[in-house]
């Protein structure tokens, strides 16, 4: 079976295809410079917003060996205090986890096994994202809106880029937009006025013939109510600790 993976993995796709530093595509002539704004526009408030709940709701499809695709849906609700505080709670059938880290240790709960491991963490979610990304071979979820517009990301990686005109995600009013990049093409809902938050995001992976895709849907709050327990774990009864294992770890035992 092969799998696109979840909204994580998704999301780092997006980072590995648009490096900061990559070399721009010889002919630019199908990047519109609007959408790369709108683009970029998004980024720099996404960087202004302290504090934010955001709902995702995600559906992600499997390709069987005959080429039949399968769906699955998940859930991602994250809370974050920015730049140090986040608290996301990921569900779908294969999985529930709790992803707690309060600028100063990370804690990856597993409830269905009810077991948790726990581990010293960089002071912001940034560069938590990158270690667990390197070190551990994990993807922080719904990574890119911890990512977007930040110092050192870049769009020179995006080879076309089209606006497709206004469109309507759960209500809201949104300018919609294509991109693509090696290995991915992808659809961007951008909510309109003064507040360009992503609503939508349809990822389709080019490098499988079957081109299976990840969809995500985003619900906002940028008024959340919360203190500072919401990022603290308090192990459940009879949950065990154990020690997260690393990449190389992995790699390792196979």
């Amino acid at each position: 079976m092969r799998r696109l993976g979840n909204a994580g993995a998704a999301f780092a796709a997006l980072m590995l295809a648009a490096p900061a530093g990559a070399q721009a595509p010889a002919s630019r002539a199908a990047v519109d410079p609007a959408a790369l704004k709108a683009l970029q526009d998004m980024g720099a408030y996404l960087r202004s917003v302290r504090a934010f709940q955001v709902r995702a709701v995600t559906t992600d499809e499997d390709v069987l060996e005959d080429g039949q695709k399968v769906q699955y849906e998940g859930t991602a609700d994250i809370v974050a205090r920015m730049p140090s505080a986040v608290r996301a709670e990921v569900a779908s059938d294969r999985q529930e986890r709790l992803w707690l880290y309060d600028g100063k240790s990370f804690t990856l709960y597993g409830r269905r096994p009810n077991l948790y491991a726990t581990i010293p963490a960089p002071p912001t979610v940034g560069q938590l994202a990158d270690e667990l990304d390197e070190k551990y071979g994990l993807s922080v979820p719904l990574a890119d809106l911890f990512r977007w517009g930040q110092p050192g990301w870049s769009t020179d990686g995006i080879t076309a880029a089209t606006d497709l005109g206004p469109s309507v995600v759960g209500g809201t009013t949104c300018q919609q937009y294509a991109f693509r990049q090696a290995g991915i093409d992808w659809q961007l809902w951008i909510q309109k006025g003064d507040y360009p938050l992503p609503r939508k995001l349809v990822i389709t992976t080019t490098t499988d013939e079957a081109r299976p895709q990840h969809t995500a849907t985003f619900v906002w709050n940028l008024a959340p109510s919360f203190n500072d327990a919401a990022f603290t774990f308090d192990p459940p009864a009879g949950a065990g600790r154990v020690v997260l294992a690393t990449a190389a770890d992995a790699g390792a035992g196979q």
